[in-house]
């Protein structure tokens, strides 16, 4: 069953500073909750894949991606990892020098287990918990 994520806010902040966090991928284990490690695989340019690790309710998952850089977005897939699929989209659209609209929108599928166990609410949580991560390392 394919689970979607949405988030949309308007930050003080320019919009160029927060693609750059959200970008920074090898910072991401210093915010991101959960993060013990992120490495940049490879880079050429717009394309970025990355490695990153996690330690959730003390089990190690990692999560290799595909990551397209633009100039007001970030396309994410998973090439390796825990989902079935996963794909995401951060997009910051300038409202004006200091202000900007931080969107993320993401669709995955659990695996069937995984999916049976874990009720959207904690799905939910743990994404809001990621979000509020880079909005904070941005500002």
């Amino acid at each position: 069953m394919k689970r979607n994520l949405q988030f949309k806010k308007v930050l003080k902040i320019n919009a160029d500073s927060a693609l750059k966090a959200v970008s920074n991928f090898s910072k991401y284990e210093d915010f991101v909750p959960g993060c013990t490690g992120a490495s940049l695989i490879s880079r050429n340019p717009p394309i970025e894949i990355g490695r990153l690790e996690f330690n959730i309710l003390g089990k190690k998952y990692f999560i290799e991606s595909r990551n397209e850089i633009l100039e007001n977005s970030i396309n994410i897939e998973q090439l390796k990892g825990p989902f079935d699929n996963f794909s995401g989209k951060w997009t910051l659209k300038k409202i004006d020098k200091d202000f900007c609209e931080v969107c993320f929108h993401a669709q995955f599928e659990l695996p069937f287990l995984l999916n049976a166990i874990i009720p959207q609410s904690l799905v939910e949580s743990f994404s809001t918990n990621i979000i509020e991560s880079f909005i904070k390392e941005a500002q």
